[in-house]
């Protein structure tokens, strides 16, 4: 599996659940709650997000540097400007599923992350209707693992990856 494989699953997974649930209509364009935070990506997902980078033409690059440019909020993603993504079509999973209810387990107790201004959605939310994050993690460590061609990669911060992007460098990830 590809790293485009997973995120077009976790796609068809929301649009399957979104005709049904009129919360996650709390998560749209201009909502940028879930994005006041320092995260760190598999090296896939920064390669894939320089991969996407690099499929711009120079004007389209050059319009996200300046965006880039721009002020950033405090605690905001490296991305975040003006309450928009500036990577949306490359972003990556743990940014593909906010919004969701997310399971995973932890010291064997079993935990439910959903964005407060989804809670409500938890109150009808049958099992299908949540994702299982560790089985997402599972899989994106194996499509890492996969594509380090058996060498382990350091994630790397967004932050990092957005100031090797804005430097105009020919980035090895």
């Amino acid at each position: 599996m590809k790293i485009e494989d997973l995120y077009q699953k976790v796609s068809e997974f929301e649009d399957e659940l979104r005709p049904n649930l009129t919360v996650l209509s709390n998560c749209k364009k201009g909502c940028s709650q879930c994005c006041h935070t320092d995260i760190s990506v598999f090296g896939v997902e920064a390669k894939n997000i320089r991969n996407w980078f690099q499929g711009l033409n120079e004007n389209e690059r050059s319009e996200i540097r300046n965006r880039w440019n721009q002020k950033k909020a405090i605690n905001a993603c490296a991305f975040l400007r003006s309450d928009a993504c500036t990577i949306y079509e490359a972003r990556p999973l743990i940014c593909r599923t906010q919004g969701l209810a997310l399971q995973f387990k932890e010291d064997l107790k079993t935990y439910i992350d959903i964005c407060p201004l989804n809670e409500s959605m938890l109150e009808t939310a049958n099992e299908r209707e949540i994702m299982n994050l560790d089985l997402l993690n599972q899989v994106l460590s194996e499509i890492e693992r996969m594509d380090a061609t058996g060498t382990p990669r350091d994630r790397m911060r967004l932050e990092d990856l957005q100031i090797l992007l804005d430097s105009n460098a020919n980035v090895i990830i």
